[in-house]
């Protein structure tokens, strides 16, 4: 669990590189939302897999009201003002996943790109059942977008359900995925 503040930088570009189309909507550009979000990433909100010392992969998770980056009101308005607040909070809330009891509910995998279909999506995963029996929670669920068939086959083989189904409707052109599925898998006990 968590990282260590001299991998921050390294967190958030391999955070960023997996999620910044959806989240770069809700900033004036890439580069000051990839460090907005760098800064505001939460050691204590991600299970981290490393390999050879490295970070190669990471799995945000929601709880006491906060994800893996905490995108706070008072935080984006320090930075960006009013305006910029109020567009990023508009624009990032299409985003958001409520917590919900008895369920961890996870916020963002992400495998670095050459360290891919060597297990640490699932190794990730596995800590986050481990993570959830111990607060005896019942559940874990994570989102999946249509634009990312190969996670949610592993999802599938891993035993996740849908439980959910959603769009984007208009929007999705501007997040750059049109439909989402929400997936669920009971923890063993």
């Amino acid at each position: 669990m968590g990282f260590h503040a001299s991998e921050r930088q390294h967190v958030g570009a391999l955070y960023w590189a997996a999620f910044g189309r959806k989240l770069q909507v809700g900033f004036p550009d890439a580069a000051r939302g990839e460090a907005f979000v760098t800064d505001n990433l939460r050691a204590d909100r991600m299970f981290v897999a490393r390999v050879d010392g490295e970070v190669a992969g990471v799995c945000g998770f929601h709880a006491g009201g906060a994800g893996a980056a905490a995108l706070t009101w008072r935080g984006l308005r320090d930075k960006f003002g009013w305006t910029g607040a109020i567009r990023a909070t508009v624009a990032l809330a299409p985003l958001s996943r409520a917590e919900r009891d008895g369920v961890l509910v996870l916020d963002g995998i992400c495998v670095d790109a050459r360290r891919r279909g060597r297990g640490l999506g699932t190794a990730l995963l596995a800590a986050a059942h481990e993570h959830a029996a111990g607060c005896g929670d019942r559940e874990v669920q994570l989102s999946v977008v249509d634009t990312n068939p190969r996670a949610e086959a592993l999802y599938r083989r891993l035993g996740y359900r849908v439980v959910d189904e959603g769009s984007m409707g208009s929007l999705g052109s501007l997040y750059g995925f049109r439909r989402y599925k929400t997936m669920r898998k009971r923890v063993a006990r």
